[in-house]
């Protein structure tokens, strides 16, 4: 009898041992076999990432000009409609800059040979008035009188002071006759300041290397 007991006694301890030992290998194996070795994701992977981008942006492709002129907002002193140099070029050619003052008389010398080359070339033209005296109704009521059908506008402070550190003091000069031209392509390219008035068949020429 004792010998039955005990040994039954031995057979529940294994069948309890058995048990536990299946537990620990089931929870072993849940995640990963023993002995597996968990390894992290590898960093610079060719996954793609968003660290790029803030939370919630969606990233647009940029179409602001390279060149800080043409991104300045002008505004047309009789019409009052407001539009930059680098969209006018693209919807219209290439355009002629021509920073000037209704008191000189140079300029409005070349305004009118800027009329004879519309005449035989397609662009574009803004007059600018860089004489900060100067008023939007004075410039309007010029543009009107010298029936220039062109855009006109003034410049502030912040371009007046751009276009001096970019081409000198000459441009904002209007005696000097500056003109600027500015590609379809988003280039910038100054004529040289101080030749006196340009005829309209010379700006046809140097246009159309615009």
């Amino acid at each position: 009898m004792y010998r039955s007991t005990r040994a039954t006694a031995i057979l529940v301890m294994a069948a309890a041992l058995a048990g536990c030992s299946g537990e620990m290998v089931t929870g072993a194996t849940a995640s990963e076999p023993p002995g597996t070795e968990v390894t992290p994701p590898a960093t610079g992977s060719a996954a793609p990432s968003v660290a790029a981008s803030p939370p919630g942006s969606t990233p647009t492709a940029s179409h602001e000009p390279a060149d800080a002129l043409l991104a300045i907002v002008l505004t047309d002193v009789r019409s009052g409609e407001t539009f930059t140099l680098g969209e006018l070029a693209e919807a219209s050619g290439p355009v002629l800059l021509e920073p000037m003052a209704v008191w000189c008389s140079s300029c409005r010398a070349q305004q009118h040979e800027v009329v004879r080359a519309h005449e035989a070339g397609d662009f574009a033209s803004v007059s600018l008035d860089v004489d900060l005296s100067e008023l939007p109704a004075d410039l309007a009521a010029y543009a009107d009188r010298e029936g220039f059908d062109w855009q006109f506008a003034m410049a502030d402070v912040e371009l007046y002071r751009m276009l001096q550190d970019r081409f000198g003091v000459a441009v904002t000069n209007p005696p000097s006759t500056p003109l600027i031209i500015i590609g379809t392509d988003g280039t910038v390219r100054p004529l040289e300041f101080g030749r006196g008035v340009r005829a309209a068949d010379e700006l046809i020429t140097e246009l159309g290397d615009a």
